[in-house]
């Protein structure tokens, strides 16, 4: 059994920002159409997501630059992203992970969704930016907090 929220995995098909020239990384249509706004959306574009923190590009296609302003929720890895969230589908920030940690003593993920409510009721396809559950995140998150 996986430790994983939700079942949505996407292929590593990867295309370069043209803001920031960084690879990105293929995410559906879906998770673009849930969280922007004001911007028309192609059943067929291929949408990428640019994880470089100091990037105004959060999704971009062969014709399309999403910047974070068209974004409906924070992008916690973007510079100035307040709150950042770890968990989108139940609104957990990363500090909120990094004490259950230092305070707590969450050693694993499901420490840290026991003691934060992290990845449960998910839908993170909809809800977080990267289109997919936020179990690696609070991992590295994790890891982070224990000083590794």
């Amino acid at each position: 059994m996986s430790d994983c929220c939700c079942s949505c995995r996407m292929d590593n098909k990867v295309d370069e920002c043209p803001l920031c020239g960084a690879i990105g990384q293929l995410v559906s249509t879906e998770t673009v159409r849930s969280l922007v706004t004001g911007i028309a959306i192609s059943p067929g574009d291929n949408f990428y997501v640019c994880l470089v923190s100091d990037c105004e590009a959060v999704y971009f296609s062969d014709n399309t630059v999403i910047r974070q302003g068209s974004v409906t929720v924070p992008v916690g890895w973007k510079a100035g992203a307040t709150p950042k969230y770890a968990c989108y589908c139940n609104h957990v920030t990363e500090d909120q992970v990094i004490s259950a940690v230092v305070d707590g003593g969450a050693r694993t993920v499901g420490d840290v969704s026991r003691l934060t409510g992290a990845m449960k009721n998910g839908n993170c396809l909809l809800n977080n930016p990267k289109g997919r559950c936020c179990h690696e995140d609070i991992e590295i998150l994790i890891c982070r907090a224990l000083g590794q």
